[in-house]
């Protein structure tokens, strides 16, 4: 069968379901615009597995239709858009762009690196510290670990690991999780917290500032940098003793040169921004004006340029994250959020009642879901959107459930889940100097060590009040 004549067939199947849902009779406490906005939902879910369409480009023709049908307004539909969510997306990208280019992510590894010692698991800590020291400074995880991946085997080889060994995995490994898998921690260390934070209610995004966000998942955050650090040495540690030289991590550091002056502007434009977001409450200002302010001197300076900004900022990924959040308000508008929990929350009450249960439930459902939906962003978008209202009326934050959906939504188990995984794979060298299957073992440690987390993080969680 011909590879076009497929999708157009797979795409009318998909387009008959979800008119098969639009035009059902809408079941007592809904009204026929509810049918059109689950058809249209459907869709869009069908089309995001199915991948026939650019992501971003479904999910703009969803919002367009929520106006053809008179669900909402233009105005409504797209109003992300000029919300504060998409454009702190763009000033936060911008600043991690600036962070990139000018060797300041590779210069602050390499400095941790020296301080740590220069033994296998002593570099193993130096690559989990250093992710978490500048994860807070660029967004995008998938640039973080594109970078950081030919380091961590850069330092492999220096500490006379052989391609494709234990060994080496074991150094990639944590590179991978501190730069990727523990963005959790801070809400300024990737995109995807700044969707999570858009698809709260009001009442608690109102109250998720930077240094809450941060102290919330500090309990998880502690355990799961200890707990990866232990499985790492223990997993990975190589048979023979081996050492990194200090000469080596010097001559690293020598073959960067002395910190430039785009390094300086930097490292001053991000030092404001991050007092301006800690004391954002004080000021008085919101996080998405020093974010964009910062981006500007940047710009000004010539740290990042017209290029940057039209290349190094995913406007693809700016048009899919406006366009997600507006999934939680149309389900609202026609009252979808109120149907389901008025109907199905007290047969989930004996499961939500039981966050311990109920946690450990979403994270495996989670990590199985990935194995049919790709996309990452879709799937716990969609995982909070459906399952918010069951978690406010059984006691349980929708932002708890949020960062477990987050948390538990970067598995490696198969290769095509994780395009982060991916490109931290291929900047390393890829099968040349990494083997696969030994960094999938690590992939069971670590979402048993992520959920050791969660559950050690729920009495914490009960005191700072997410959970009744």
């Amino acid at each position: 069968m011909p590879v076009l004549f497929k999708k157009f067939l797979l795409e009318a199947l998909s387009i008959a379901v979800s008119a098969g849902v639009a035009l059902s009779p809408p079941p007592a406490g809904l009204e026929t615009e509810a049918m059109w906005v689950a058809g249209l939902l459907v869709w869009t879910l069908l089309n995001l597995i199915l991948r026939f369409i650019p992501d971003f480009v479904v999910l703009m023709m969803m919002s367009c239709m929520w106006v053809i049908l008179h669900i909402m307004p233009f105005q409504q539909a797209f109003e992300s858009f000029t919300g504060t969510t998409v454009w702190l997306l763009v000033g936060a990208l911008g600043i991690g762009t600036a962070v990139t280019k000018s060797g300041l992510l590779t210069r602050v590894a390499l400095c941790t690196m020296k301080l740590c010692s220069p033994t296998f698991s002593g570099q193993v800590f130096a690559m989990l510290a250093s992710g978490v020291v500048l994860s807070p400074f660029i967004p995008s995880t998938t640039a973080k670990v594109a970078v950081a991946g030919a380091l961590a085997t850069d330092v492999g080889e220096r500490l006379g690991l052989e391609d494709r060994s234990w060994g080496m995995s074991g150094i990639w490994c944590a590179m991978y999780t501190s730069y990727s898998l523990m963005s959790p921690i801070l809400m300024s260390a990737s995109y995807f917290s700044y969707v999570i934070l858009n698809l709260m209610p009001e009442h608690i995004r109102g109250d998720l500032t930077l240094v809450r966000w941060s102290v919330a998942m500090l309990p998880w955050g502690v355990v799961t940098f200890l707990g990866a650090f232990a499985a790492i040495s223990i997993l990975y540690k190589p048979k023979h003793k081996i050492e990194i030289s200090r000469e080596d991590i010097n001559e690293m550091l020598h073959d960067l040169g002395p910190v430039t002056r785009d390094e300086k502007i930097t490292i001053a434009v991000v030092g404001v921004c991050m007092v301006c977001w800690v004391f954002e409450r004080q000021l008085d200002i919101p996080s998405v004006v020093p974010a964009l302010m910062g981006m500007g001197l940047l710009m000004s300076f010539g740290v990042i340029n017209k290029v940057d900004y039209n290349t190094h900022i995913s406007w693809s990924l700016i048009a899919f994250v406006g366009c997600a959040i507006n999934m939680t308000h149309a389900i609202s508008v026609v009252g979808i959020d109120k149907w389901i929990g008025d109907n199905f929350a007290s047969s989930l009450a004996g499961v939500i009642s039981n966050p311990y249960l109920f946690l450990t439930a979403v994270a495996g459902a989670m990590v199985a879901t990935r194995f049919i939906i790709i996309d990452p962003l879709t799937c716990f978008t969609l995982y909070i959107v459906v399952l918010s209202p069951f978690c406010e009326a059984g006691g349980i934050s929708p932002w708890i459930l949020a960062m477990c959906t987050y948390i538990f939504c970067q598995p490696w188990f198969a290769r095509y889940q994780n395009v982060n995984y991916l490109a931290g794979f291929a900047s390393a060298g890829g099968d040349d100097k990494l083997d696969f299957a030994k960094s999938v073992r690590y992939c069971f440690a670590y979402n048993l060590v992520a959920l050791t987390g969660v559950l050690i993080s729920v009495p914490y969680w009960k005191l700072l009040g997410f959970i009744k």
